[in-house]
């Protein structure tokens, strides 16, 4: 299977997946509250070089994938993966999503 038919499958997956948007308002590019949420939220999901706490399913197509981060991390992004994420992260993002109109 080529890279085009797999970017399709992801995705036709992505796509019915729920999601949240969050209202950050600045600009983007580091440093700022954008580039801190992106850096820490991929930092704290990802499984690369550290205990896996929740594995992507046996079906998952990053498996295949010919980039080492993209296997081992759990998620299709490489950047951020092996960074620690900043504990204050989640203090933010509470804040974040409590100033959302749900």
């Amino acid at each position: 299977m080529g890279e085009l038919e797999y970017e399709k499958r992801v995705s036709a997956v992505i796509g019915t997946m729920p999601f949240l948007w969050l209202d950050v308002d600045d600009e983007s590019g580091p440093p700022n509250l954008r580039s801190f949420v992106e850096r820490n939220a991929i930092a704290l999901l990802s499984n690369y070089n550290k205990a896996t706490l929740d594995s992507p399913s046996p079906e998952w197509l990053g498996r295949f994938s010919g980039r080492p981060k993209v296997r081992l991390s759990g998620l299709w992004n490489q950047n951020h993966v092996d960074e620690p994420y900043d504990p204050g992260f989640l203090d933010v993002l509470n804040h974040l999503v409590s100033q959302m109109d749900l």
